[in-house]
């Protein structure tokens, strides 16, 4: 059976800016499969969530480009960080 969420049928999921109650992330330096990983979150996860990529200070002193992820639900965040394939792990 398919579930609809509201939130998608109101565009009202994915938003363009952190709230200060999202639980949020640096995912890497540069852009590194943004398109699959917003792919995932929307088909694994249900709730709001932020995914930008944005101007950042490196370890190095040098201005890059970061993506950061953030969750309206701090619970998504942790399985985000556990499950999504497309995440760069040391």
């Amino acid at each position: 059976m398919i579930e609809i969420n509201a939130l998608d049928v109101l565009k009202e999921r994915k938003v363009d800016t952190a709230f200060p109650q999202f639980s949020k992330m640096k995912i890497s330096d540069g852009e590194w499969h943004l398109n699959d990983i917003e792919s995932w979150i929307t088909n694994k996860l249900k709730g709001r969530f932020y995914l930008q990529k944005i101007p950042n200070v490196g370890s190095d002193g040098k201005l890059k480009a970061s993506a950061f992820v953030g969750f309206e639900d701090h619970k998504e965040l942790t399985y985000f960080m556990l499950a999504c394939p497309y995440l760069r792990r040391k």
